[in-house]
């Protein structure tokens, strides 16, 4: 997820973690409630500080990004061991004021601190990039395939609770630039459909309003509360989206031998739309495995096919992710009343193993590509990319990939997640 829906995640946390003090009878200076709310922020951002070094620092150009940003730090391992050295210096900090420091108050910021750190595992996991948390016991990545990367819907019912319940211009003032920026985005980009924009435009008149009537406990529950349902309800429609693109392509088979073994399936839903998605479909019919993009429209009664296509015609979200691969050809599933079909990439199983037996780099890169494709760019070079992040040069998942000579990749530290498309490999 995007960093200020992690950092609104951890307001959010926080002020739950004030108002149980509270309700308790617990003083809560003004110090220490900025130092749950910095707590909460902080560590709700923490595990992104991998960052620091998944880039140039290791040496291994894009590589360096794909194979160690959501890396190490993003595992529960981190997690405790990260809010635990976060709660220590909160702890100190909170008592740094002469106030008594309540008995209570250092099991809450440590409450804090470990709610924060996963939390921020828990939102990644929920949208198509994935998590593998479970490291170093298992390096299997973990998706969701249910919530968009920059979702407008958790700004906007997080936002006005959070918003009411800072007492100080700096804190409304930074909360307000971040809700006037999302609506912005959602009006300007052009990447949500025009009846979501209005829905959406909606909501945000009425639910600061409402918000403003209820009392500070109450509004925080009932933001944290809308967060958990939206996302459970994107959960419900992508789960529906799945089970639709399996049955479209179950259909399309004319006999046993014509049958496509569905490796994966990835979901991304149009921005604040429960009611369409985008898929990209990972599957090998006897000796070639192919890509397939599609529209999915899982409540086709409410939100038609129809409706979904003409939503998104251009953008991150409406643009086929396979434009830009010479070997794109028409699909290779039949379209059904939920699922159209777009195109689609093919290529021998073989022709992937020799890349990995053939270069470090394929070998390396897929420890993190989930739907990989590549394409010859002459002069010796080929590139590989993720699907779900496009093919047509620039994006960070590509990578350029001398085909002759030594190995460029110089002392790479290469993780041991488990390749997504292990099942393709020897």
């Amino acid at each position: 997820m995007d960093n200020v829906t992690h950092g609104l995640a951890g307001l959010l946390v926080a002020d739950a973690a004030a108002h149980w003090l509270e309700r308790r009878g617990v003083t809560v200076t003004p110090r220490q409630r900025r130092t749950l709310s910095v707590l909460g922020v902080v560590a709700a951002e923490f595990p992104d500080s991998d960052l620091v070094y998944s880039g140039p620092l290791l040496d291994m150009g894009p590589l360096g990004y794909l194979l160690h940003h959501r890396g190490h730090t993003h595992t529960l391992v981190w997690a405790v061991v990260s809010a635990l050295l976060l709660w220590l210096v909160a702890r100190w900090y909170a008592g740094r004021d002469g106030a008594p420091m309540p008995a209570r108050l250092p099991r809450v910021l440590l409450l804090v601190a470990l709610m924060g750190t996963l939390s921020h595992i828990l939102l990644d996991w929920t949208n198509s990039y994935g998590v593998h948390p479970f490291w170093p016991l298992n390096g299997r990545w973990y998706y969701g395939d249910a919530v968009f990367i920059v979702e407008p819907w958790l700004w906007l019912v997080a936002i006005p609770p959070l918003y009411w319940n800072r007492p100080g211009a700096f804190g409304r003032s930074l909360l307000g630039f971040f809700f006037v920026a999302i609506l912005a985005a959602v009006l300007l980009l052009g990447q949500v459909a025009a009846d979501v924009v209005v829905v959406l435009l909606v909501f945000a008149v009425l639910w600061p309003l409402a918000q403003w009537t209820l009392g500070a406990p109450t509004r925080t529950l009932s933001g944290m509360a809308a967060w958990t349902a939206i996302t459970v309800g994107f959960f419900a429609a992508s789960r529906t989206a799945e089970a639709s693109v399996r049955d479209a392509v179950a259909g399309s088979g004319a006999g046993p031998r014509d049958e496509a073994l569905v490796l994966d399936v990835v979901l991304t839903p149009g921005p604040g739309d429960w009611g369409c998605w985008t898929a990209l479909v990972m599957s090998r019919r006897q000796d070639v495995y192919t890509v397939s993009s599609a529209f999915v429209a899982p409540f086709p009664a409410g939100r038609s096919l129809a409706r979904c296509t003409s939503g998104y015609q251009a953008g991150r979200v409406g643009g086929d992710v396979l434009t830009g691969l010479r070997a794109q050809a028409a699909p290779v599933f039949a379209a059904s009343a939920r699922v159209q079909w777009r195109s689609s990439w093919s290529t021998p199983v073989d022709s992937l193993v020799s890349l990995v037996h053939s270069r470090c780099e394929v070998e390396a890169a897929l420890h993190f590509m989930r739907a990989p494709v590549w394409q010859s760019l002459g002069n010796g070079r080929l590139r590989l990319s993720d699907a779900r992040f496009g093919v047509t040069g620039g994006g960070f998942s590509e990578i350029e990939i001398p085909t002759t000579g030594a190995c460029t990749l110089r002392d790479p530290w290469i993780p041991g997640w488990t390749p997504p498309r292990a099942e393709l490999l020897p």
